[in-house]
């Protein structure tokens, strides 16, 4: 298990910045990203390259996140960064969470990838 004390947060889905160095990205997830724009990227709502969205993205997750200890599970890496499953200090699964507050879509292949549980209907 991982502990990430988080000291800044990049896009909605990563990377989350942990003190001591380490990078986390959310696994499972896809968020707008502020290097999309441009060029833009195909997504499988269209393509993606609108910061505003980004910004929003990343202050959705920014505020469940900063300043606070998130317990993860590492999974993989990714671009020198952990892909990990992380908790929130209330318990909430990140993941679900910032797709519930409208951060990030689904990544179905990843979840796959990963064997991710399905998210509840609600968490927020």
């Amino acid at each position: 298990m991982i502990q990430c004390e988080v000291v800044a947060v990049h896009d909605g889905d990563g990377p989350i910045h942990c003190r001591g160095g380490l990078s986390i990205r959310i696994a499972g997830i896809q968020a707008p990203d502020f290097e999309s724009a441009p060029p833009c990227r195909k997504h499988k709502s269209g393509y993606v390259c609108d910061n505003g969205k980004a910004a929003a993205a990343r202050d959705i997750v920014w505020r469940l996140t900063y300043r606070t200890t998130l317990n993860c599970e590492w999974l993989d890496v990714s671009y020198a960064r952990t892909v990990a499953r992380c908790t929130l200090p209330d318990g909430r699964d990140l993941r679900c969470t910032a797709i519930a507050l409208g951060a990030a879509d689904h990544w179905p292949e990843f979840e796959q990838r990963y064997r991710l549980a399905p998210c509840p209907t609600r968490q927020r």
